[in-house]
């Protein structure tokens, strides 16, 4: 009984010592938020995970093949820019993975089009999903981290 309670009082001690001193949990955050970029970008290479994402319209293959646009049949990899811009940073509460890109949230989300020119629908394909995997390699990340 003796060394439950000896082994709690260490651990809350090193809680209350990793909530006070941030620098401790940089290198696990960082480590999460490059395990996050990169499943992103697998998700890309794979045309979506767990489901793969609504193939071209033939519009848009026609447009490719005539030179406007570098993608070729690949989705969501016209010019790479998305693909390109996800990053992570650190922040107060953990790490952020995200994109400056402003026509993102139309390509993950979709978009249910109008009239007009440049009002086309853009079906959902989900490019920023995390993977049960990746939970799982970063719980080993913070469980390794901890028990040191």
């Amino acid at each position: 009984m003796a060394g439950e309670i000896d082994g709690l009082s260490r651990l809350v001690s090193r809680v209350r010592q990793l909530a006070t001193d941030t620098r401790h949990v940089e290198r696990p955050m960082r480590a999460a938020g490059e395990v996050l970029r990169r499943s992103i970008e697998q998700n890309f290479r794979a045309q979506g995970r767990p489901q793969k994402w609504q193939g071209l319209a033939t519009s848009t293959l026609a447009r490719r093949r005539r030179g406007r646009g570098r993608g070729g049949p690949q989705i969501l990899i016209d010019s790479a820019r998305l693909k390109n811009s996800i990053s992570y940073r650190l922040v107060t509460e953990g790490v952020e993975v995200g994109t400056n890109v402003k026509y993102a949230p139309r390509q993950h989300f979709g978009y249910p089009g109008g009239a007009g020119r440049g009002h086309a629908h853009t079906p959902a394909r989900p490019f920023m999903m995390v993977q049960p995997d990746d939970v799982e390699i970063i719980a080993g990340i913070f469980k390794r981290h901890l028990s040191r």
